[in-house]
């Protein structure tokens, strides 16, 4: 089936524009500090395994997207997590090019929106508010081409995903496409609402979330390559990854759904 466009963008990519220019905002100080005191109450979260720096995070957005400290996530052989998150679901991509994520499926050409390539198994990963919100290679990653697809921005927390139909495929995301050792891989990075920005560490030129954005697919004359464990790219708000695979071994996963997954741990 020919992939359907990207959903139009309406007032939640303009919301999520303007979140994006206040979690960037250095003044009132007050507030920022305040804001930032008050998020890790509210999500608990402790900053000892993170770069604080000297005279504290001087943007919402500098400490929302803070780096770990060297060695605080080991990589586990294998195939890891590229993210600290939550196992969402997991499984093998049917005959008919779906996968099924909560009771709902999605169409892999409608995900990728591009000519679809045979993959076998696939994983989603939760990012909370409370998360560290860089994503890794999940193994040594070969990257060909990256397309960024423009839509809405709905959140994706779980019980909107519950609720709705194609919420992946209607938000605004970036495909990245590639080889590795497992085969051919897709790791998509989804944009959800208040998402300023996504970024990819290796290419700077991408922008996202921008106002009227078109699709557009990069092709890299030569490749890119990324060893596991290091940072591909960040989300400068909440969202989810999306593994597609063309070996089996994401739909053996032996962990429980919403098992909570850190950066490097074994995730098949």
């Amino acid at each position: 089936m020919p992939a359907p466009k990207p959903q139009k963008q309406n007032y939640r990519n303009f919301f999520s524009r303007m979140a994006g220019k206040l979690a960037n905002s250095k003044k009132p100080r007050w507030f920022i500090r305040g804001f930032i005191k008050m998020w890790k109450k509210k999500y608990k979260i402790d900053l000892s395994e993170y770069v604080v720096p000297n005279s504290g995070y001087k943007t919402f957005n500098s400490f929302f997207t803070r780096y770990l400290k060297p060695g605080t996530r080991p990589i586990s052989d294998g195939l890891t997590s590229p993210v600290d998150g939550f196992i969402f679901d997991f499984g093998k991509i049917t005959g008919d090019n779906k996968i099924y994520v909560k009771f709902k499926h999605y169409y892999v050409d409608d995900l990728i929106c591009d000519e679809y390539e045979d993959m076998s198994s696939y994983a989603v990963l939760y990012l909370s508010p409370a998360n560290y919100h860089r994503v890794h290679a999940a193994f040594d990653m070969e990257i060909t081409d990256i397309s960024y697809l423009p839509g809405t921005l709905r959140p994706v927390k779980p019980k909107v995903v519950y609720k709705k139909d194609r919420v992946y495929c209607r938000n605004e995301r970036i495909v990245i496409h590639g080889k590795s050792e497992f085969g051919n891989f897709y790791m998509i990075l989804v944009g959800a609402l208040f998402v300023g920005k996504t970024k990819l560490s290796f290419d700077s030129g991408l922008q996202t979330n921008i106002k009227n954005g078109v699709a557009s697919k990069r092709i890299y004359e030569n490749s890119i390559h990324i060893k596991k464990g290091d940072e591909v790219g960040y989300f400068e708000m909440g969202s989810s990854v999306i593994l597609l695979m063309k070996d089996e071994r994401l739909g053996k996963i032996n962990l429980p759904l919403n098992s909570p997954i850190k950066v490097g741990n074994p995730l098949a």
